[in-house]
């Protein structure tokens, strides 16, 4: 069951960088930079956290919807013979670049939101072009044992340098360290974070080159712009990809939030920082022979029906979210990290391979950037969602998160009607 494939140098190259990226979702965007925002926050303005938080999450979708908005460009432009590799190494250097600028000290709460938001972009539109090599690494019988191998090495990969950035910042939490140091300790994290990312990018700079392109025919952005207003008409003829793409915007939206927001979640909630600390942890060792897992159950239950165990898995752990509701029931964090850990990575791979053998392979850097728009839409309606009971309504966070179930009670049942034997088929 643990077998993992046998991997080419591409291959392994190719998985090497979700080692690299991981890193910096686990250690900057899920936990310190939340943490650093909210002292940094309270410390400048000195206003209720209740506010801050909601700003947070307005952030998160409209980051959200900027990558989205950038995805399908990036994605046509990207399909032309030399471009892929070049919009990589382009968005990789600005993600680096902020990456490290959120490490320097004394920056002001607005400072520092803005560089966090250059980071997240170049971290996004470099998966944009990443999640799009996977049809230029492997062929479509070893896509979802990749992918999924890509985000269980991925989950394992990043603890190593979260370990050692946490270091600091524990030592200041258990006052080993003088708390004014907590700055500093935070930023030895985001460096890093940030210098494993760079280090193992290395791999797939060197060995991964584009195989699926189309000729250049002038190669530029208005060819590709007009490419991808074709490409937007087209894509309506393929109903069963179109109606999956929906489908995943609502339910990876969901996901996309719980990795995003769960620790600005957490403290919504009251749960004190060693425990949501502790459940990263666990999400993180769980995941990784759980993504293993799902690769291999995909080939025996299909794509379709453990997209489906996904939802069902996020369902139940918004279900328990919300009945933590006071100091004593904060013991069910753990119970939602063990059910999120089972399937986290898993979703995300096997959605990644799903859409990648439904496409047609001469079209995929073109679909793969659509993918990239409702994957990066993704991210945008829950947080939203949640801001918005918070201000308007006051609704405390363990009740509005159970309004995320609705997103994915209308995926499932869009997932139903998708085909993926006539997904390449045109419909007139």
């Amino acid at each position: 069951m643990f077998k993992f494939p046998k991997l080419s140098k591409k291959e392994r190259a190719w998985v090497l960088y979700d080692v690299a990226n991981s890193a910096f979702v686990l250690t900057v965007i899920t936990v310190l930079f939340p943490i650093l925002y909210h002292e940094v926050y309270m410390g400048h303005t000195g206003a209720v956290w209740a506010d801050g938080s909601a700003i947070f999450k307005y952030l998160t979708s409209a980051l959200a919807l900027t990558v989205a908005l950038l995805s399908p460009v990036i994605g046509a432009w990207s399909n032309y013979r030399g471009n892929k590799k070049k919009f990589f190494k382009i968005f990789l250097i600005i993600g680096i670049i902020g990456g490290f600028g959120i490490a320097i000290p004394e920056l002001d709460w607005l400072l520092l939101l803005l560089i966090f938001s250059i980071s997240s972009i170049g971290y996004n539109l470099t998966n944009v072009v990443y999640d799009a090599f996977l049809v230029d690494v492997t062929g479509e019988d070893k896509m979802d044992e990749i992918s999924a191998t890509g985000f269980a090495w991925g989950y394992l990969g990043s603890l190593i340098p979260f370990f050692i950035a946490m270091i600091p910042y524990l030592l200041v939490t258990l006052g080993k360290i003088d708390a004014s140091h907590g700055h500093l300790a935070i930023s030895f994290g985001f460096i890093v974070a940030v210098g494993w990312w760079l280090f193992y990018s290395l791999p797939i700079l060197k060995e991964v080159d584009q195989t699926v392109n189309i000729e250049l025919e002038g190669n530029t952005l208005g060819a590709s712009l007009k490419r991808l207003g074709q490409t937007f008409k087209d894509i309506r003829a393929y109903r069963y990809i179109f109606l999956f793409l929906i489908a995943y915007l609502l339910y990876i939206d969901v996901v996309n939030t719980v990795i995003r927001l769960a620790v600005n979640i957490s403290d919504d909630l009251n749960v004190s920082d060693t425990t949501i600390l502790g459940v990263i942890i666990m999400v993180q060792f769980i995941g990784f022979p759980s993504a293993i897992i799902y690769g291999r159950l995909t080939k025996r239950f299909g794509g379709k029906k453990m997209i489906f165990y996904g939802i069902l898995v996020y369902a139940l752990s918004i279900y328990v979210t919300s009945l933590i509701v006071d100091a004593n029931t904060t013991y069910l964090m753990w119970v939602v990290g063990i059910l999120i850990g089972t399937a986290q990575g898993g979703i995300q791979a096997v959605s990644r391979s799903y859409f990648a053998k439904m496409v047609p392979k001469e079209k995929a850097n073109d679909f793969f950037g659509f993918f990239s728009v409702f994957g990066r839409f993704g991210g945008i309606i829950s947080p939203f969602i949640l801001a918005f009971l918070a201000t308007q309504f006051n609704k405390e966070t363990n009740e509005a998160v159970l309004y995320l179930l609705i997103p994915l009670a209308v995926a499932s049942i869009l997932l139903i009607f998708v085909r993926p034997d006539k997904a390449k088929t045109i419909e007139q």
